[in-house]
């Protein structure tokens, strides 16, 4: 059999979609395209690719090595609809990544270059709302515009991929044709009652990659190990993730993120009153609410590296006001 984590962000996944981490100008990711290679390689991954938001920049890093591919992940709406989707798409040129930018804000424009081009490409994390606005329309339209689904995800709780699976093997013909009749929108494939399934991780931290993934029957190339997912010949293996592993996830970005720019900029007692506060906020704390002890000891540090009207300055009291709220 031959595998793939085929959901795996770099450093290269600039643009979050957490609040924090965009108030903060957090990137998604702080794995190195290169170190995380190596390690799915010796997690016994035969393919290997990575798949940003938006980008291709990190599988360049490392295309010149045996068995990777360029991939990435797409968001894309609805026309007029504030709903945001995630295509993962695999197997593309740097060609095609321009393409995909031309078309990308068309979510069925994009899929019939997808299909026309015949590349290979799923939901991802199809029960996850991204930003809080998908809805049962939109699900029912995404099962009639797409073949292949996520259905498991190592980084979102396990439930939604255990549900993903549920709902999409309990389809029917008599259930497409009301959701075609529903939306006026015409199945876009065979059979779109059966899907076909996927995995990966979705790891943004470099702790839990390959913990889910893709797999397919012996591919010699990756040419065929794209060719099985395109057909269906493949299945998803791993399991799911859970709040633990999500937080995990993007404290370690955090934590990566404070030390190379907050200390080595600003030292002193903003990053330590940053670090403290985001800790505290992780851990379900009020992110504001500091002992008299503590307080002491971030004057203390701010006298000692002479940096104690960092704290005072407008735009910090700004950020720290936000960041409580």
């Amino acid at each position: 059999m031959s595998t793939c984590d085929l959901h795996i962000h770099s450093r290269y996944s600039a643009r979050s979609e957490e609040w924090l981490f965009r108030r903060f100008d957090f990137p998604d990711s702080y794995s190195d395209p290169k170190d995380l290679r190596e390690r799915l390689a010796g997690l016994g991954m035969d393919y290997v690719t990575i798949t940003d938001h938006d980008t291709i920049d990190g599988c360049l890093q490392i295309l010149e090595l045996p068995r990777v591919f360029i991939s990435e992940q797409v968001t894309t709406y609805f026309p007029q609809d504030p709903c945001k989707v995630h295509l993962l798409v695999w197997g593309i040129s740097e060609q095609q990544h321009r393409d995909i930018i031309d078309v990308r804000d068309n979510i069925f424009e994009l899929q019939r270059y997808l299909q026309t081009a015949q590349i290979a490409h799923a939901v991802a994390h199809p029960l996850y709302s991204i930003n809080g606005k998908l809805a049962a329309s939109h699900l029912e339209r995404l099962i009639l515009l797409f073949k292949h689904f996520e259905a498991v995800n190592g980084l979102r709780d396990a439930l939604l991929s255990e549900l993903a699976q549920t709902l999409f093997t309990q389809l029917t013909p008599d259930k497409i044709d009301i959701f075609s009749e529903r939306h006026n929108l015409a199945p876009t494939h065979t059979e779109p009652w059966k899907k076909i399934f996927v995995g990966g991780s979705d790891d943004h931290g470099g702790q839990f990659i390959a913990s889910a993934y893709t797999e397919t029957p012996p591919a010699d190339s990756v040419e065929e190990f794209l060719a099985h997912i395109r057909s269906g010949a493949c299945s998803a293996r791993g399991q799911g993730g859970n709040p633990l592993a999500l937080s995990h996830s993007f404290y370690n970005t955090v934590a990566c993120y404070i030390q190379d720019r907050f200390h080595k900029g600003l030292g002193g007692p903003s990053a330590t009153l940053l670090e403290q506060m985001f800790s505290r906020f992780m851990e379900g704390r009020d992110p504001t609410e500091f002992t008299l002890k503590e307080k002491i000891g971030f004057i203390v540090q701010g006298v000692l590296s002479g940096k104690i009207f960092e704290l005072a300055k407008p735009a910090n009291r700004s950020l720290w006001k936000e960041l409580s709220g």
